[in-house]
């Protein structure tokens, strides 16, 4: 989706999805509400949005995961309803394939494309919601999965960015609010200051060069409408443009020169909402703009920019609790 194709979504609806679920905001100590596990849906059966198009559904339904993009290929490991599972979507030919699983379950772990190999960073192994400091790399030349860890710290529910020769890690919970900076050409580890807002449950994606932490949740403060941006060449951070709402687990991504969010969850009160909203940054306004909202609400789920579209995969339909689909979509 080029820049027109974008613009033009303000009069679409322009949907997508993401990111993890499951707790009060700030804290991992109270489990999602767990439902049972759908069947993933035929491409067929797919209810989309006007602009949409239904892919080929996951073989393993799931939320709560990441997913990195290395050479055209989308890869999915773990999350709520695979945990061990890895599967990879070629968006050429509308196609999964099932990979060797992870060496160990994960949810709500960090994971990034760099260097041609995929980095799975954290994340929890069980409802115990206990953050873990692993660190497993994928080959997809080879087939095979390596150890490169441990983290400096345990970690999860927050987001690894791809920028330049590092990997950055933000927000999350189980260590500090530091943002934790890894070379994985030397395997090592720089401990940066991390946003001013403390944040989970959040989105952040590489934009012109910079790191934008978007949205996501922390303890009493709920879910949050803020974004910082962190400069890698002066080590600073700034404020960014407000999101017109606030959300946390959901998704974001870059395409071309836009940015857009959706879906998401509202956790801290009564009832639970998954959000249906999406927005979108455009450089010629420096604001975020609302987008028709998406057919229903999901949390949980990856939304990737690729080569002019925008994907969404997976996700729940329950803020708060997992009710898998395993929906692939696609908007272009």
């Amino acid at each position: 989706m080029g820049r027109g194709g974008i613009a033009s979504a303000l009069l679409l609806p322009i949907a997508a999805l993401l990111l993890l679920a499951g707790c009060e905001a700030g804290q991992f100590s109270t489990a999602p509400q767990v439902g049972e596990e759908a069947e993933p849906l035929a491409p067929a059966t797919i209810a989309v949005a006007e602009g949409w198009q239904a892919g080929a559904a996951m073989p393993t339904a799931r939320s709560e995961m990441r997913v990195a993009v290395v050479d055209g290929i989308f890869y999915v490991p773990g999350g709520f309803g695979g945990l061990t599972s890895f599967e990879a979507y070629d968006p050429a030919d509308d196609r999964w394939t099932t990979l060797a699983p992870m060496p160990e379950p994960a949810h709500h772990m960090m994971a990034t494309g760099h260097g041609g190999k995929l980095f799975v960073f954290g994340g929890a192994r069980s409802m115990a919601w206990q953050a873990v400091a692993t660190v497993f790399v994928y080959n997809p030349v080879t087939e095979e999965w390596t150890a490169a860890g441990p983290m400096p710290e345990r970690r999860m529910g927050g987001e690894a960015v791809s920028l330049g020769s590092f990997i950055y890690l933000v927000g999350g919970t189980g260590g500090t609010t530091a943002m934790l900076r890894y070379g994985p050409e030397t395997g090592g580890w720089n401990l940066l200051p991390g946003p001013s807002q403390p944040r989970e449950h959040v989105a952040a994606v590489a934009y012109e060069g910079e790191i934008w932490v978007i949205g996501g949740r922390w303890g009493g403060t709920g879910a949050l409408a803020t974004v910082e941006i962190f400069d890698p060449a002066s080590g600073t951070w700034r404020e960014g443009p407000e999101l017109k709402e606030a959300r946390s687990g959901f998704g974001a991504a870059v395409v071309g020169d836009r940015i857009v969010v959706a879906g998401g969850e509202i956790l801290g009160q009564r009832p639970w909402t998954a959000l249906a909203s999406a927005e979108m940054y455009g450089p010629e306004t420096g604001a975020w703009s609302l987008l028709p909202e998406l057919p229903a609400g999901i949390h949980g789920m990856p939304v990737v920019g690729f080569d002019g579209a925008v994907y969404v995969l997976g996700g729940s339909d329950r803020a708060g609790g997992i009710d898998n689909r395993g929906r692939v979509l696609k908007y272009e």
